[in-house]
This record gives structure tokens, C-alpha cells and sequence, in this order.
């Protein structure tokens, strides 16, 4: 008996009109979110592949005119061939799941040029010292979906659970049937939650095969469904306690409406206003300003300069006489504005790291940090994954200056072996395990606070008496 009237009470919901409109809801937004991912990881990897394949080509070139050159085939000009002139193609590839989350990962570079023209003052310009506000937004996609959406129609199907039979007077009717006021109120809690969550999985489970990437999509997509779960589960006990505690059904939605205000609005924004005061970022005219300083200063004592660095390396006095000197003072000025303005990067890094602290720290105010930060770290659309290349590019160029730097200075071409032990760029990712290790304490205070929730919930439900 008791399984039939749940029964049918699931089957009388889910054919009312508040359920499907948010069921199509839930199918439209996680669809189009998913189909606009989809859209930009295509044109993002087919415009870094074509970047990659024209550096490619043009560096298979360089390296063919310098065989050529060693074996006297072609006859060198001085330009020809030149160390300065090598240039590797550094790329951060969309992630398997990026069409789920797009996050930073359409506000920061995504590729750079690994050149002794360059240096790591100059690799990604304005990125690095942008608008923190302009950095901090974001495209619409499955993850905003899930954060703020989809405890918005939790909430707008669970709020009157039992007050909506209190109001018509029809509770005390349903409880005369054999069943208990905490079964009724869970299993209708579940019920018209599990639809939306049900919903919302089917839908992301078609993307995941619609727009398969390959990789490890799918043991991604694995963790990115225990952290829906889990943030889905932590509202519901929300509405739960809420449902127990507040008998009328608008004041129970005001309530509900004004948590989600301040877990998924007002601490996101709090932490990141805090931590921006706290942890400033380098004035980017005083960047600009000392690059500028420190590129007129090399220029104006090149001499000096050139021979202070032989009088260092005296290996590399004897040299081509006739390849440009402009090469040997453009590689030598690179280097003084990169010695010049490491302090300012290094006050940037510094900058980043406590932000990056402070909201490690700050997640476990907001289960709505703790997953979109879950989310954005599984699909790889973090500001760390972003800072890991740059600083990977940077890294990179710092090896290709140690590496062609004594034959620029001397006026020297390398050899096509010296040339061949160059590592082109390659960008290690964060590993799986990686990925599951960052999220096992979050995930694991977000599972332990809906346990307690839970529990008071249900305590409190058992003690509610009618004529509360």
C-alpha cells in the first residue's frame, strides 16, 4: 500500500506542468551549452593546429637551408640560417572535456612563440597583467548550467513538498494512509529531484558521445559526474532542512532562494573581491615602463655590454664576422630586460599563488566553489592549467636561450646536429590520478556536510506533528 500511494504521487508530479517545463529547461540549456562547447574546441584546435603547422613548416625550412649551407650546396647569405631565427610553436590544446567547460580557457593565451627574438616579458603581453574582473568571467557552459541552474529548478519543484498539503489542509488526509511523514517527504524530495538529475545526466551522456574527443574523456567525465552528484545531493539536503524547519511554502522558497543567493553569488564573489585586495597584481604600466627602460639601456651601452658578456664567455670572441651584429644585440637585449623585469613577474607569481591559496582555503565556504572548482579542474578549464603553459613557455625558452645563445653572441651558425638536439614544445598535463587526488578532500567535505544536513533534516521531520 505504502509503495503504491508513493508510486502514484511520483507518477502525478511527473505529469504536472512544473516538471516538464523544468526537465525541457535542463535539456535546452545543458544542449546548447554543450553544442557551443563543442563549437569552440573545434575552431580552438583547428586554429592551434594550423598555428603549430605553420611554425612547423617554416622551422623544417630553416633547418633544410642550413643542411644545405653545411653541405655546400647552397651558397650563405648572412641572414641564412641564422640561430635567431629559430622558432618552436607552443600550444595548449583544448582538453577531452572542454566542451563542458570552457572557464579561463578563452581569456588566457593559448599558444607562443619559443624564439630568442623573444623573452618571457613579451611571450604573452597583456594576458598575464589583465583586467582581474574581465579574467574572472567566463562563457555560458555545462558548468554554469550546473552550479547556478540547476539548484534553481531543485528548488522551484522541491519547496512545497509538504507545504502545499498543509495550506489545502490535505495533509493530515495523506498521513492517514500507512505511511510516515519522513518517508512521504523523502521520497518526494528524491523523486522530483532525481528527475532533474536524471535528465540532466541522459543529456551530458549524449554530449559525451556526440562530441567525443578521444583521450580520457570518459574516465574524465566519470569524476565530473561524482562532482554533480555530490553538489546535486548537498542541495537536496538543503531543501530538505529548509522543508523541516518552515511550514508555509513561500516562506520555505524565500529562504531556499536566499541560500543559493549567498552560496552561489555573494561568497563566490566575496572570496574573489578578498583576495584580489589582498593579493594585488603588478601595476602593468610599471611592467610595460620597465621593459621599455631596460631595452633603451641596452641599446644606448650595447658595447659595453657585448664586451663585458665576452670578457664572461671569452670561448665565444672568435666568431663569422660577417653575420649581423643587430642579432648578437637583440638576443643580448632580450636577456637584460628579462633579468630587469623578473622581479615584477615574480611579484605577479607571487600575486597568483596567494590568490590561489586564499581560495583553496575559502572553497569550504561554498560547496558552489567546491564544485565549480571540481568541475573546472576535471574538464581542465582551471587558471591553473592556464599558468602551468605559461610558465611551461617560459621554461621552454629559457632552455632554447641557454642552448642558442653562445653561438648568436659569437656570430656562429649551429650545426644541424646541435640543431636536431632541441625538444620541440609539448605541454604535460595533469595526470587522472592527479586530477582524483586534488578532489578527494573537497569532494569528501561536501559528501560529509550533506550527510549531517541529512541527518538533521530527517530528525527534525520525524518530530514534526500535525498541528505544527
Amino acid at each position: 500500500m505504502k509503495r503504491a500511494i508513493l508510486y502514484l504521487e511520483s507518477l502525478n508530479f511527473i505529469a504536472r506542468g512544473p516538471a516538464l517545463i523544468a526537465t525541457a529547461i535542463i535539456v535546452v540549456t545543458i544542449g546548447y551549452a554543450g553544442w557551443s562547447g563543442d563549437r569552440w574546441r573545434d575552431a580552438k584546435r583547428s586554429g592551434l593546429e594550423s598555428f603549430e603547422a605553420e611554425k612547423l613548416d617554416a622551422l623544417a625550412k630553416w633547418r633544410d637551408g642550413l643542411v644545405q649551407i653545411e653541405n655546400g650546396t647552397r651558397q650563405a647569405k648572412p641572414r641564412d640560417a641564422n640561430p635567431m631565427s629559430i622558432s618552436f610553436p607552443a600550444v595548449l590544446p583544448p582538453s577531452s572535456l572542454g566542451d563542458f567547460a570552457i572557464g579561463h580557457a578563452d581569456l588566457h593565451p593559448d599558444s607562443a612563440e619559443i624564439s630568442p627574438w623573444r623573452n618571457p616579458s613579451s611571450m604573452f603581453g597583456r594576458y598575464q597583467f589583465d583586467n582581474p574582473t574581465t579574467l574572472a568571467s567566463s562563457r555560458f557552459d555545462v558548468v554554469v548550467v550546473i552550479i547556478l541552474l540547476l539548484p534553481l529548478l531543485m528548488i522551484a519543484v522541491s519547496f512545497d513538498v509538504l507545504a502545499g498539503d498543509r495550506a489545502r489542509g490535505a495533509l493530515s488526509m495523506v498521513l492517514s494512509f500507512p505511511i510516515r511523514l519522513t518517508s512521504l517527504a523523502w521520497s518526494r524530495l528524491l523523486v522530483r529531484n532525481g528527475l532533474l538529475w536524471v535528465t540532466a545526466v541522459l543529456v551530458m551522456t549524449c554530449l559525451l558521445l556526440l562530441n567525443d574527443a578521444g583521450g580520457d574523456r570518459y574516465a574524465r567525465f566519470g569524476l565530473w559526474l561524482g562532482v554533480c552528484l555530490a553538489y546535486g545531493l548537498f542541495w537536496l539536503t538543503v531543501i530538505a532542512l529548509c522543508v523541516a524547519y518552515i511550514p508555509t511554502a513561500i516562506n520555505t522558497a524565500a529562504a531556499l532562494v536566499a541560500v543559493w543567493m549567498v552560496l552561489a553569488l555573494a561568497l563566490p564573489a566575496t572570496v574573489t573581491t578578498i583576495s584580489e585586495a589582498a593579493f594585488p597584481t603588478p601595476s602593468r604600466l610599471a611592467y610595460l615602463s620597465e621593459i621599455r627602460r631596460a631595452q633603451t639601456e641596452t641599446n644606448r651601452e650595447l658595447d659595453r655590454l657585448t664586451a663585458k658578456y665576452l670578457i664572461d664567455h671569452p670561448e665565444l670572441t672568435v666568431g663569422n664576422e660577417e653575420l649581423p651584429s643587430f642579432y648578437r644585440a637583440a638576443f643580448i637585449s632580450n636577456q637584460i630586460a628579462r633579468d630587469r623585469t623578473r622581479p615584477i613577474l615574480e611579484a605577479y607569481e607571487a600575486a597568483r599563488a596567494g590568490r590561489a591559496q586564499t581560495l583553496r582555503w575559502a572553497q569550504y565556504l561554498s560547496p558552489s566553489i567546491i564544485a565549480q572548482r571540481l568541475l573546472n579542474f576535471t574538464a581542465d578549464a582551471d587558471l591553473d592549467r592556464q599558468h602551468r603553459f605559461q610558465a611551461q613557455a617560459r621554461d621552454a625558452l629559457e632552455q632554447l636561450s641557454v642552448a642558442v645563445g653562445p653561438a648568436v653572441v659569437s656570430r656562429n651558425r649551429l650545426s644541424a646536429a646541435e640543431f636536431d638536439t632541441l625538444s620541440l614544445f609539448s605541454f604535460q598535463e595533469r595526470s587522472l590520478a592527479e586530477l582524483a587526488w586534488l578532489a578527494a578532500v573537497p569532494m569528501a567535505f561536501l559528501l560529509l556536510s550533506s550527510a549531517l544536513l541529512a541527518v538533521v533534516a530527517h530528525r527534525r521531520l520525524g518530530a514534526i506533528r500535525l498541528h505544527d
